[in-house]
């Protein structure tokens, strides 16, 4: 079984062309019911804040593999100076499921999350009513691991077309070092609404547990909703289109799509699934010039699972990691 950490990770670096690419045959497998993913079970003990998840799946065509992210949040470890993100990946063979790799970091989740933004933003920037003559703005809310990755794959997908990258976080010095790695682009801002309400895309990293964004976005934007609970319903209830990377997950826990539907009926029919936006949904490509487009994903175990594939298969291709008996 081969044994991969973080540190072999980085030495792999980060393709966003292939974990694109990596995600878009996930949502293939997706589309063509080549894929099983059981709905992902909460384990909660002692302080209720902190949860372990598990999150297993089968994907087909030329994956053809199973496997399972047991991921661990608790929210007050950063606060000694832990992370709050713990989690493994173990990969099976479908014939016989003997397990043959087990991938140790906190990264390759960070980077399927980063990588499955980047596919909506890619199609996003590719739809009819999106073709802008100018550098788009971007607003970053929350600049931890996943906000500092997501600026990552901000500024090699969109390249030239990146105009003001503007960050804020509650704390000052984590948004100045985030806004860094932004290069000329990076600016940090005291307050979230002065980058919100200028933004072309706005992009929700935190870890908040109460919602706090009460004013709609700007035409046309771009809602990149990575940490699910940051909208008041009087914010999104004019949204004109809502993708999910799927409904039965996002529609519990509490997450703004749970909140909307418990309280706005928000329906499952208003929604389009990831899979459907990206290869091909109609309403999207006719959608009018200055529709708003959210994008709520609870996160998806086949993305996982496809992301570890990919690294896995590197690895191997340059003899990077352990193999363990």
């Amino acid at each position: 079984m081969l044994y991969l950490n973080e540190s072999d990770l980085l030495t792999l670096g980060t393709d966003w062309k292939q974990l694109i690419e990596a995600i878009t045959e996930g949502l293939h497998c997706m589309r063509d019911g080549r894929y099983v993913q059981p709905i992902k079970p909460y384990l909660r003990f002692n302080d209720p804040n902190n949860r372990i998840i598990a999150m297993p799946a089968y994907i087909g065509r030329k994956f053809d593999t199973a496997g399972i992210k047991w991921i661990a949040s608790y929210p007050s470890n950063p606060a000694s100076g832990i992370p709050r993100a713990h989690s493994i990946v173990v990969l099976n063979e479908s014939a016989t499921g003997k397990p043959y790799a087990f991938i140790n970091s906190p990264l390759l989740s960070i980077l399927r999350t980063a990588s499955v933004s980047a596919v909506m933003l890619r199609r996003w920037l590719e739809l009819p009513n999106q073709q802008h003559d100018r550098p788009l703005n971007v607003c970053l809310i929350g600049c931890g691991p996943i906000g500092k990755w997501h600026i990552r794959m901000l500024t090699s997908i969109l390249g030239p077309k990146l105009g003001l990258l503007t960050i804020y976080d509650l704390s000052a010095e984590r948004a100045q070092e985030a806004a860094s790695l932004a290069g000329s682009s990076g600016t940090r801002a005291a307050d979230w609404r002065a980058a919100y309400l200028k933004a072309d895309i706005v992009l929700t990293c935190t870890v908040s547990s109460s919602r706090y964004i009460d004013v709609p976005p700007p035409p046309g934007s771009l809602l990149l909703h990575v940490s699910l609970r940051d909208y008041m319903p009087s914010a999104l209830i004019d949204i004109e289109t809502i993708v999910v990377d799927d409904w039965n997950e996002i529609c519990r826990e509490n997450t703004d799509i749970d909140y909307m539907h418990r309280t706005a009926g928000l329906t499952q029919e208003q929604t389009i699934p990831l899979y459907d936006a990206v290869l091909g949904h109609e309403m999207l490509l006719r959608s009018a010039q200055g529709n708003r487009l959210l994008f709520a994903p609870m996160g998806m175990a086949v993305f996982d699972i496809a992301v570890a594939s990919y690294y896995v298969g590197l690895a191997k291709q340059y003899g990077i990691g352990i193999e363990l008996e």
